[in-house]
């Protein structure tokens, strides 16, 4: 693609996620159950629920917000079937990204894939563990984690635990396998607050604190600040998150917030 599309194609998903933040703030608000089901920039055990569409528009930009380091557009399909046994709640799904500084490549090596998938859920105890994969695509410009997840709420907190590897080809053999840690409440009915955290120095190791603001039942927008553990990233190490996220509810009949979601107040 050359830069002169990519720079077309950049504009125009600029405009249709403006439009997407705008067409949210005018919509009804009502109690908030739309939570992403990632953090605040790595997975959760949230997963969405069998006929949900979840839209997603994300950006990481410089800290003085002049420049973008990142900016993707994504689409994740819940395919259910909607029960506690082992594999009895998936989600699959996939991000373009539309970045630059990926340089002048194909299509196809823009495009990163994300899956998700249940082995254990216990809803008396609010406990669940996942296994599944984000960012994936090309080993060079893509992270490809795969990761096993668990979550507990304790008290309306809601705590994860859990392992991430990366696949990457860019990525030091010492510096591919991340612990993953993170906490999320609801300060109000409306307001989430997320924090997560990867170790080592992997290509997307780093924390980041989120806060999220429903617009109602369906939508949110999300602000938060990224800090790399890796000091090579150089002017990326510290970037500011912007996101919105959209839910399309084509199965009425079954609740589309992902669970278990730390309760509301």
């Amino acid at each position: 693609m050359s830069n002169i599309r990519l720079s077309g194609v950049r504009r125009i998903s600029t405009v249709v996620t403006g439009l997407a933040l705008l067409g949210g703030a005018f919509m009804g608000t009502k109690v908030a159950n739309a939570t992403p089901a990632t953090g605040g920039f790595y997975p959760t055990t949230d997963i969405y629920a069998k006929g949900n569409v979840h839209y997603d528009a994300d950006a990481y930009t410089k800290d003085d917000l002049k420049d973008s380091f990142s900016l993707t557009n994504g689409l994740t399909f819940g395919l259910g079937p909607e029960t506690d046994k082992a594999f009895g709640r998936t989600e699959i799904g996939f991000d373009y990204n539309f970045t630059s500084g990926l340089g002048d490549v194909d299509f196809g090596k823009r495009i990163l894939g994300n899956f998700k998938t249940q082995l254990y859920n216990n809803d008396e105890s609010a406990t669940r563990v996942v296994v599944g994969g984000w960012g994936l695509g090309n080993k060079r410009t893509q992270p490809n984690y795969l990761y096993l997840l668990g979550s507990k709420v304790f008290s309306g907190n809601r705590i994860h635990v859990g392992v991430a590897h990366s696949l990457s080809d860019d990525v030091v053999t010492r510096d591919r396998t991340s612990l993953q840690l993170g906490y999320d409440r609801y300060i109000t009915p409306k307001l989430q607050f997320v924090a997560d955290y990867y170790s080592g120095k992997g290509p997307a190791a780093g924390v980041q604190p989120t806060l999220y603001y429903f617009l109602n039942d369906k939508s949110d927008i999300g602000l938060g600040y990224f800090r790399a553990n890796n000091r090579s990233f150089g002017d990326a190490k510290n970037q500011i998150y912007i996101c919105f996220d959209y839910n399309f509810d084509f199965k009425t009949a079954v609740d589309q917030s992902p669970a278990p979601a730390a309760p509301t107040p």
